[in-house]
């Protein structure tokens, strides 16, 4: 074989690895406003270290680092190591992949696939990825279920957990049903469905002589990938996540022709990812207590320290201070009588005389003066200054005034609030930032043992709450949404086939049935004609409503079960309460028949479901009349 070819069969054969930076969220401002989560210490090292670590260790030769924001940081860093021949750089090429224009996810994937770079199967993972897997034997084993079945675009790798377990983050729990093969025929994540029952598609136990459901899993946010996958998220701009691209394909698998496997870790395999502060929690103290090995933190960056603690060996403790269960990045100095419990300090802060931490993160460049107490899951962004004697309690701080804030929410001259209490304005808008701002977990147990003796750490249960408010439901969500797009939409005059794309991805986001999508986008155009302004105009400006979202309802109202979801949102909509226009229903039955939307029979069988003695059965009383005896009259002739 001549050398050139040779060269060619090798780099053909080469194990590759896509690494998304950025997570596309809020989860973690107003640290990551200053920092990118790949440079969130863990155990004082910087996470992508063990992330690229991981990868080197478990045989990728070539790396795609995909990053949109702090891109010049991002290439310092990786050039840098490689100067420093760090031990990845050894085995492992890293590209640093920049497009600024990329929000989210999918994004990514679809940017990938036009650049051309990927060549075979490849490993996928999700920002903040921590593990020990070897991935060689998971290649391995995913080439053969490829060879079985050429439809098959991804495995994906679950580890076995116990539910309720301390290191595992309830976004990352997961009900599966898998056949024989491990193909998975259903998936879905439970965090959305606490407490609510779970619908199985009867066909799968209809189609498979045994299937078996696991709900003993989490999600590693690892995947080996089949060269399709970047094609099928470029065709799908609706896949934005990795789980929308599992729901979309288990969901149209006869139209992609596309199935998905999964793999179960087991023994000492282990795998997760930094999604929120209580994952970098609880990774941080199972890397500190070597959990997860080989990935051991740096021993030049952390020593032990009291009261199963880590610190940096350039921060300075006096000898009054406490430490309990936490973590001092470089250049840390604590007072006298400092107490720090279940916290994490960035690097460069300086805690003074008599002050107190507990279940909070304090940011690079902070200062909490004497006699401050920061607790119960407070977050501090870089260079907050936390004057003295100030109590903080459950608290989003930066350095910086928020847009929108209020006088109430300046607490010092380089200390602010951000806002994420409820507002009956807004509602909604602040029910989701809330569930985006998780807060720090701790064992309940160990808490009550150990500082409800001490005044200042006797908190009740709910200060520890990791939200807020309890999570909205999806489906009220989705109806939100929906409404954003099509006012959006109908002001901007954006053409309805974008808006029907993006209807799609918030139904795939939220999960909802395709009877939930049908009625609550009937609504929503619905509830959008009560905002037209009242008058001789207003039936006018109906039509053209009605008429501009043409494609949509063309779209959403497809058959006779469909025509029944418009009916039953126009009955919701007139029993809603809201100041409804003068004979708006007539007007809008009237339309929808006779652009052939709606049938007469579907109108006929819907109103007799209507209470006699209704309201709304009085208004539409007279055009089901005419509708009957238009039938009766077309019916004669006919005769």
């Amino acid at each position: 074989m001549s050398k050139k070819r040779s060269e060619l069969v090798s780099k053909d054969n080469v194990v590759q690895a896509i690494l998304v930076a950025d997570t596309f969220e809020d989860e973690f401002v107003p640290i990551s406003n200053d920092i990118p989560l790949s440079f969130f210490p863990i155990v004082n090292k910087p996470l992508i270290e063990y992330t690229l670590e991981f990868l080197s260790l478990g045989g990728v030769e070539e790396t795609f680092l995909f990053c949109c924001n702090h891109v010049t940081e991002i290439k310092a860093h990786i050039k840098k190591s490689i100067k420093e021949t760090v031990g990845w750089s050894l085995t492992m090429k890293v590209h640093v992949i920049v497009s600024e224009s990329c929000r989210s996810f999918g994004d990514c994937l679809r940017d990938l696939d036009a650049k051309g770079l990927l060549r075979g199967d490849f490993v996928l993972l999700e920002p903040g990825v921590i593990s020990n897997i070897s991935l060689l034997p998971l290649l391995k084993k995913h080439s053969e279920t490829c060879q079985a079945d050429k439809g098959a675009a991804m495995t994906l790798v679950f580890q076995e957990s116990g539910l309720g377990h301390k290191s595992l983050c309830p976004q990352d729990e997961v009900i599966i049903v898998v056949n024989s093969k491990n193909r998975v025929l259903f998936h879905k994540k439970t965090y959305k469905t606490a407490g609510k029952k779970i619908d199985f598609p009867l066909e799968i136990f209809l189609e498979n002589p045994s299937v078996f459901l696991r709900h003993n899993l989490k999600d590693t946010h690892v995947a080996i990938c089949s060269s399709s996958v970047l094609p099928l998220y470029s065709d799908n701009f609706d896949f934005q996540t990795k789980d929308d691209f599992v729901r979309g394909l288990l969901m149209n698998e006869e139209i992609l022709g596309s199935t998905v496997y999964c793999t179960v870790l087991k023994g000492t395999d282990y795998g997760g990812a930094v999604q929120n502060w209580r994952t970098y929690q609880a990774l941080s103290l199972e890397l500190k207590n070597q959990w997860i090995c080989p990935l051991i933190p740096s021993t030049t960056r952390s020593r032990p320290g009291p009261n199963d603690s880590a610190i940096s060996p350039t921060s300075k403790l006096s000898l009054s201070a406490s430490l309990y269960r936490s973590i001092l990045g470089p250049n840390v100095v604590l007072g006298e009588n400092v107490k720090v419990y279940d916290s994490f300090i960035f690097e460069n802060c300086r805690i003074e005389d008599d002050s107190i931490i507990s279940l909070s993160i304090i940011g690079p460049d902070c200062v909490i003066k004497k006699g401050a107490k920061v607790t119960a899951g407070s977050i501090l962004g870089k260079g907050v200054i936390i004057k003295e004697n100030l109590f903080v309690e459950n608290a989003l701080l930066q350095a910086t005034e928020a847009k929108h804030s209020e006088p109430k929410d300046k607490l010092g001259e380089a200390a602010y609030r951000l806002k994420i209490e409820e507002d009956e304005e807004d509602l909604l808008l602040d029910i989701l930032l809330a569930r985006q701002m998780s807060r720090l977990h701790v064992d309940d147990a160990l808490y009550d043992s150990e500082y409800q003796s001490d005044d200042a750490f006797s908190e009740s249960e709910d200060d520890l709450s990791h939200t807020q408010t309890p999570p909205p439901d999806d489906t009220k969500l989705f109806f939100s949404e929906v409404i954003d797009s099509l006012t959006r939409g109908f002001e901007d005059k954006l053409p309805c086939e974008n808006l029907i794309l993006e209807i799609n991805s918030s139904r795939y986001a939220y999960n909802v049935t395709v009877k939930e999508v049908n009625f609550n986008v009937i609504k929503a155009i619905l509830i959008m004609s009560q905002s037209l302004q009242a008058g001789p105009q207003y039936f006018s400006s109906f039509a053209q409503l009605l008429f501009y979202f043409s494609p949509v309802l063309r779209n959403y109202i497809k058959n006779d079960s469909a025509m029944d979801d418009c009916l039953q949102a126009v009955e919701e909509t007139a029993d809603s309460g809201l100041q409804l226009k003068d004979k708006w229903v007539i007007f809008a039955l009237k339309y929808l028949y006779e652009k052939d939307y709606l049938s007469e029979e579907a109108i006929i069988k819907w109103f007799s479901s209507l209470k006699n003695d209704s309201k709304l059965c009085t208004e539409v009383k007279p055009f089901v009349d005419w509708l009957q005896e238009a039938e009766e009259e077309s019916s004669d002739d006919s005769e």
